[in-house]
């Protein structure tokens, strides 16, 4: 399956993100509670690059002529289900984690991000490349 312009994209966005995000590191609690924009602006990367994923996977499963999730992590079991994803599981917490962001956001604790840009940006290039695969 050729993925098309706007999957395409999509990946774009969330590499340039991971990109990003990669040079600001080393990032402490200490800086995060100190800069209320690097936060804000961290906290939205990580957004948008998930809700990326979650579109990317609505259009593959919509291009495979698949009907749509009626949850976001469901989009993602949908692409394990056709063999794009390997193991949809290892991306669940990312939707958890957005879900929270956008539904509880009065208070993210720094800690969270902090391990999720030490420990879990590559997921998001491991995603890429499970999509880039699957497309050929």
């Amino acid at each position: 399956m050729k993925y098309n312009g706007v999957i395409q994209r999509k990946i774009e966005r969330i590499a340039e993100n991971t990109r990003r995000l990669r040079s600001l590191l080393p990032v402490t609690c200490d800086r995060l509670v100190s800069d209320f924009f690097l936060q804000g602006g961290i906290e939205r990367t990580l957004q948008v690059s998930v809700e990326a994923m979650i579109d990317i996977a609505n259009r593959v499963g919509s291009l495979e002529n698949q009907p749509p999730a009626s949850e976001s992590y469901q989009a993602l079991r949908m692409l394990q289900d056709l063999g794009v994803l390997k193991d949809a599981d290892r991306y669940r917490d990312m939707i958890r984690f957005r879900n929270f962001m956008v539904h509880r956001y009065e208070h993210i604790d720094p800690e969270i991000i902090v391990a999720i840009l030490a420990n879990h940006l590559g997921d998001f290039d491991d995603f890429i490349k499970e999509i880039e695969s699957y497309a050929g």
